[in-house]
């Protein structure tokens, strides 16, 4: 009989048809499948075969619950049809007719072929039935536990990825939580930055009319180009944080340029003057039509990353050269200790840092933003004798 709590489960879960009601007779003796056609037909759907070759075709081309098949037969036993049919046909339930004295085929039935069951001739037509109808009920069993495991399987893939939804879903609202603190934290200090840069933009000016040391006119003009910039990338992460948008003050730019000013921000740290600083800039750039001030705050963080992953006397390179496809690439490469493993499918996602508590993790993650937003790309390698590139790369004319 079939277990009652299985039964619910398949009809809860609406598993399908799991029994056909149809047996499949093997003899090579044609009354033997009268005789047997005779006691079964009239609840079930019999097939017959007179060998086991003729029985593979019938299985391969019916549906079939129960075999019962002669062990006796030329060609092929009734235990190696049945050890064909279980290759191909697992969930079938096979019965064995053999005579009292075949113990080797019994055996053989019960260890090679799996068989459900056998029987000795002579056999009676209520054992026969009996014996078919707890056959079939093991077929149900057998089928519907392997369709409600699919069915879990398939189930348990569909909770993983609706769990993983929510846990996207999720990270991205904190993603912008966190960015919207941002936002409004950079608001107050670029408010506060710009009451100061008032201030020092009228020292700037005197000290451009007035007898002012040229030292100390270039300390003040880099030192209000450095605020500048700074309020540049402030502003860009509080735009950002609005509307995902970074809104961008286009024109022709001269790479060179770009280079040239960054340089100059960079040149205010003290760090950056220990270093073996190596600059080549080709001729013959062609413009980029981009935001010249966030660009130059890009190379900036590019370069006070190197900075940062160096020590003093090792090596930085910054270059502004052609690329493959009639581009242009700026690059900042260095020697230092490199990127993290661990970190580097995450490196320009926002909040994703190689400085442990002391960084924010947003200088990469503005810096891509910046460059897609030009229609460029920026990624970084592995120098083979160590140390990072960073490679940004971008048409001509800058966006499409």
């Amino acid at each position: 009989m079939v277990d009652k709590n299985l039964k619910r489960l398949v009809e809860h879960y609406d598993v399908g048809e799991l029994l056909y009601r149809s047996l499949l007779l093997v003899d090579d003796d044609a009354p033997n499948l009268d005789v047997l056609s005779a006691v079964l037909d009239s609840d079930y759907q019999v097939f017959t075969a007179e060998s086991g070759v003729e029985a593979i075709k019938v299985l391969d081309s019916h549906p079939i619950d129960v075999i019962i098949t002669d062990q006796r037969m030329p060609e092929m036993t009734g235990v190696e049809f049945l050890e064909r049919a279980g290759e191909s046909h697992p969930d079938v339930a096979g019965i064995v007719l053999t005579a009292y004295t075949d113990t080797p085929a019994i055996i053989e039935a019960i260890n090679r072929a799996g068989a459900f069951r056998f029987l000795t001739k002579p056999w009676d037509a209520d054992t026969i039935k009996v014996t078919v109808a707890q056959a079939s009920s093991h077929v149900y069993q057998r089928r519907a536990i392997a369709r409600l495991v699919d069915l879990v399987s398939l189930r348990n893939e569909e909770l993983a990825l609706a769990l993983q939804e929510l846990n996207d879903a999720q990270e991205r609202m904190l993603h912008l939580e966190r960015v919207g603190t941002i936002g409004r934290l950079t608001a107050g200090v670029t408010h506060d930055i710009r009451n100061f840069l008032m201030g020092l933009a009228l020292l700037e000016e005197e000290c451009a009319t007035g007898d002012v040391s040229e030292d100390l006119q270039d300390t003040v003009r880099v030192s209000l180009a450095g605020l500048r910039n700074l309020l540049v990338s402030l502003d860009a992460m509080k735009e950002y944080s609005k509307d995902g948008k970074v809104e961008l003050n286009l024109r022709d730019v001269s790479p060179k340029d770009i280079v040239k000013d960054a340089l100059t921000v960079a040149r205010m740290d003290i760090e950056f003057r220990k270093r073996s600083v190596e600059v080549n800039i080709e001729d013959d750039l062609p413009a980029v039509m981009a935001d010249h001030q966030r660009l130059v705050q890009v190379m900036v963080n590019l370069i006070r990353n190197a900075v940062q992953a160096t020590e003093q006397g090792q090596s930085i390179v910054i270059e502004a050269k052609a690329g493959d496809d009639g581009g242009v690439r700026l690059v900042v490469e260095d020697e230092g200790k490199g990127i993290p493993i661990d970190i580097r499918d995450e490196l320009f996602d926002a909040f994703s840092t190689t400085k442990g508590e002391e960084g924010m993790g947003m200088g990469l993650y503005m810096a891509r933003m910046t460059v897609e937003s030009h229609g460029g790309t920026i990624n970084y390698r592995d120098r083979p004798e160590g140390g990072t590139r960073f490679e940004i790369t971008f048409n001509s004319r800058g966006r499409n």
